[in-house]
């Protein structure tokens, strides 16, 4: 199964989110996604161009006080 995620990840040091997706990628389907509903506009919770994960994001949510986003990590296809 998936993973929908609220949890403050911008609140937490780097490494100990990319351990966290990481781990939560070895619990879940091999096709599932990890979803992440986050108010940051400017920076994703997980960084963009990791290896073996794809990132995608939501258009900003404006009618959320404060505004937000939905980001979807997925484990990138190796080929």
């Amino acid at each position: 199964a998936a993973i929908v995620s609220g949890l403050p990840l911008l609140n937490k040091p780097m490494r100990t989110r990319i351990r966290l997706i990481n781990e939560a990628f070895g619990l879940m389907h091999e096709n599932a996604p990890f979803v992440q509903f986050t108010y940051s506009m400017a920076a994703p919770p997980i960084p963009k161009g990791l290896s073996r994960i794809a990132a995608e994001a939501s258009e900003r949510i404006w009618m959320n006080l404060p505004p937000a986003r939905v980001w979807s990590y997925r484990r990138a296809l190796v080929s």
